[in-house]
């Protein structure tokens, strides 16, 4: 079932790109780009001190998230909460059209070589567990581009987060929790969604 459910998703993301899609992503977009540095460590630090109070963060012991870029809330302060903690971090490693998460060890984002756009990965050559093979996941906490208070998102365009959430939300045993992290400017109203896009159980901004 889970992989019928990724080869609909992949014939699905063949599609035309919605013209609604593109447009917010150009408008969310320069509403980062408009922010400062000041302002988007200002923003993260509150995020930061939201999500670790949270529950279903402080429930976790393994738990996704994402290398973030500058444009994006800072995730470093997180992975180190995570491993003070004593839990394990996963990050996302995509080849060859899916997306992995796989675990880091200590010191692996002074190495990790970044992707053509700008997103720090595990390389080939540095094996790591995989949290589907080795246990699982509690929580992932996930990027995107904008989002609505219900959990709406609206992701950069590649499906990855939501073909991976499709086929781990196939399994109904699994009680996983998707919680995703964002700047109070990607907050909007209403995001455009299709069939195959999934919804965030929260959504947390600086506000």
């Amino acid at each position: 079932m889970r992989w019928i459910q990724i080869m609909k998703f992949s014939k699905m993301s063949k599609a035309k790109p919605n013209p609604a899609k593109l447009a917010l992503r150009d408008e969310i977009s320069k509403k980062i780009a408009a922010l400062s540095p000041e302002e988007k460590k200002r923003q993260s630090e509150i995020v930061y001190q939201k999500l670790i109070n949270h529950p279903y963060y402080k429930s976790s012991k393994r738990i996704s998230l994402f290398m973030s870029t500058d444009q994006e809330v800072d995730t470093a302060p997180i992975i180190d909460n995570i491993r003070s903690r004593g839990a394990a971090a996963f990050i996302p490693q995509y080849a060859g059209g899916r997306m992995k998460m796989l675990r880091m060890q200590l010191g692996d984002e002074e190495v990790m070589p970044q992707t053509r756009h700008g997103i720090q990965q595990h390389s080939k050559e540095q094996v790591r567990d995989d949290a589907l093979e080795s246990g699982g996941l509690d929580l992932i906490i996930a990027p995107g581009v904008a989002f609505t208070r219900s959990g709406d998102r609206l992701g950069h365009g590649g499906g990855y987060y939501d073909k991976y959430l499709a086929g781990l939300r196939d399994d109904p045993a699994n009680s996983l929790k998707v919680v995703a992290i964002a700047f109070n400017c990607q907050l909007v109203d209403k995001v455009p969604v299709d069939a195959h896009d999934q919804r965030m159980d929260e959504v947390i901004f600086a506000e």
